[in-house]
């Protein structure tokens, strides 16, 4: 991990061992070189330290470790931040979802390559689906997304284009004051049999590792809504990904239930669209405003795939 001075960089790894480096120009540019694959956040690690979600000591600690790693890319320190705060403050487990983190997202360029909304993939994605990031969080301080179908035929549902799309709105909610957990929602009405031969179980096995094992946030609970008997189908062919963790954040809620069961049980209204019998704006016009946050932070995401293709596997 390189310092900040420009005439001194220093290598380390977990056992504290420090290599002093005098910096050349070339040597000045190649870092520069690499720091321009670093997304830049609208938060910075040391606000998470004041809020005591973690600790300077286990920021530095991390990075430490990670600068013993050869095959990662470099990271700020907000990404260590938001490591620890996905895996509960444990340096040991942060380092090794970071990993596994780049690992996953190099191997799978069709998951987490070319995601600007402007492109085609892009426009067509949003087109047929949408995704609604909500702008209260809970009490616990939890984020709240959801995603569901627009345009229900089977024959314009690409699940690599729209796991791809899940995957950027999660960078997205990082950007900015990163939540405590995620509460994610998920709509299925409009889904038929048909929609499930549009499955593929390789983008299925990869969705679920990286949601599992690499996912820079902690899932708290998905809620399953308009689960009809479609729902046992795709769960029959997801099941064999899944571990029995996030079996258990799974809460199904069948066509016709009144919403006040949600708001009452798990969600209070005041957090909620109007489409699920809360007091915010619809999905729609929550969808429009997350297709803008994509227009605004082009770079950012597109910093994140040129830093894991830098993962030497």
């Amino acid at each position: 991990m390189w310092s900040t001075s420009s005439e001194l960089c220093y290598i380390s790894g977990c056992d504290s061992t420090f290599i002093h480096l005098q910096l050349t120009p070339s040597l000045v540019k190649q870092k520069d070189d690499m720091m321009s694959v670093v997304p830049r956040y609208n938060f910075k690690a040391d606000d998470i330290v004041k809020e005591r979600r973690t600790t300077r000591e286990n920021i530095e600690e991390l990075k430490k470790c990670l600068a013993g790693n050869p095959r990662l890319p470099p990271v700020s320190d907000e990404q260590v931040a938001l490591f620890l705060l996905a895996c509960k403050d444990n340096v040991e487990f942060a380092k090794e979802t970071i990993d596994i983190y780049f690992r996953q997202r190099s191997s799978a360029p069709e998951l987490f390559q070319d995601r600007d909304i402007d492109g085609k993939e892009g426009q067509f994605t949003h087109s047929v689906t949408r995704f609604a990031l909500f702008p209260l969080r809970t009490q616990e301080n939890y984020a709240i997304a959801m995603a569901g179908l627009k345009d229900t035929s089977y024959y314009n549902f690409n699940i690599d284009s729209q796991v791809k799309a899940a995957f950027a709105l999660i960078d997205i909610l990082l950007y900015s004051n990163p939540p405590d957990g995620l509460i994610f929602i998920i709509d299925i009405k409009g889904v038929g049999i048909m929609h499930l031969t549009r499955l593929k179980l390789g983008t299925l096995k990869k969705f679920f590792a990286y949601v599992q094992e690499a996912l820079p946030t902690q899932l708290k609970r998905v809620h399953i809504i308009n689960a009809s008997y479609i729902f046992e189908k795709i769960l029959a062919i997801a099941k064999p990904f899944m571990k029995k963790e996030l079996f258990e954040l799974i809460i199904a809620h069948p066509p016709g239930m009144p919403w006040s069961e949600l708001h009452e049980k798990y969600i209070p209204a005041s957090l909620l669209p109007s489409d699920l019998g809360g007091e915010l704006p619809s999905v729609d016009q929550m969808h429009e405003e997350f297709q803008q946050e994509l227009k605004n932070l082009k770079t950012f995401l597109a910093t994140h795939d040129k830093q894991a293709l830098m993962y030497k596997k």
